[in-house]
């Protein structure tokens, strides 16, 4: 596979079967550091289970997951966390959790069973990941009483809270109205930019890939069809050949290409 030894994070020939059915199929991807990636396809391509092979969620797989240079398999799961950490879809919290202790939880690759780690560093890292998700004034509220773009910050916070060198995000504006979903793109795209961290998405909205990522992957027919730069990857063509959607392509204000799709297209 091309650039293993550069790619802070790479998949070799990755073969995912659930119930005999394949998910993936000898997937080969390497990811940069400090880079932007998008992950997109139609539903059911396999987008979530890469990124939970990727993550260390599922380990039933053919090949190999690299995190660097090192087989993540032989990796203990707290060593795992303190350079990778995922926000799944679906994330759920007791009622009575506050801000704070949910962000909290992040710190968990810091602690021993009989440890209590480093208060301090604990504190430090907590109000660090708070101020970088505009949370500081939202820590003694209970999470259940956030709104779902308050509530998504709070548990990427949680997950900064492991000082990751890379972000893995499972549809991360699911559900958000257009403002929210905003405000966290942006927050994705301030921490790619001022900690130099790797982000990896799984995105449906194809127009927050083209604004908000450096690289897309696209996942069609259990592999790899497409990788590239927006303006390579993401364009008329193939969101006919992808999604079966016809589109028009425009440029907005900002000088961003924005794809609106217009109807279905003919299937042949």
């Amino acid at each position: 596979m091309d650039n293993v030894k550069q790619a802070v994070l790479a998949a070799k020939n990755l073969t995912v079967k659930i119930e005999e059915k394949t998910i993936l199929s000898d997937v080969n991807i390497s990811f940069t550091p400090g880079k932007r990636t998008a992950i997109i396809g139609p539903n059911g391509a396999g987008k979530s289970t890469l990124l939970k092979a990727l993550a260390g969620l599922n380990h039933r797989y053919e090949g190999s997951v690299l995190l660097g240079d090192e087989d993540t398999k032989k990796l203990s799961r707290k060593a795992f966390a303190r350079r990778l950490a995922i926000l799944p879809q679906g994330m759920t919290v007791p009622a009575d959790v506050t801000v704070s202790e949910l962000v909290d939880y992040g710190r968990f690759p810091y602690r021993g069973i009989m440890t209590a780690g480093d208060p301090k560093r604990d504190r430090e890292a907590v109000e660090q990941a708070l101020a970088k998700t505009h949370l500081k004034g939202y820590m003694s509220q209970r999470v259940m009483t956030l709104s779902g773009g308050e509530r998504q910050r709070a548990f990427i916070a949680m997950a900064l809270a492991q000082e990751p060198e890379i972000l893995l995000l499972d549809e991360p504006t699911t559900y958000l109205d257009i403002g929210h979903q905003l405000e966290v793109m942006n927050i994705i795209e301030e921490l790619n930019r001022s900690e130099n961290m790797t982000i990896i998405m799984v995105l449906h909205d194809i127009n927050h890939a083209l604004q908000y990522a450096d690289e897309i992957v696209v996942i069609k027919d259990h592999g790899i069809y497409r990788q590239g730069t927006p303006g390579e990857i993401l364009t008329v063509d193939l969101l006919a050949e992808v999604f079966g959607v016809k589109a028009d392509v425009f440029v907005n204000s900002n000088g961003i290409s924005v794809l609106s799709p217009i109807s279905l297209a003919e299937r042949s």
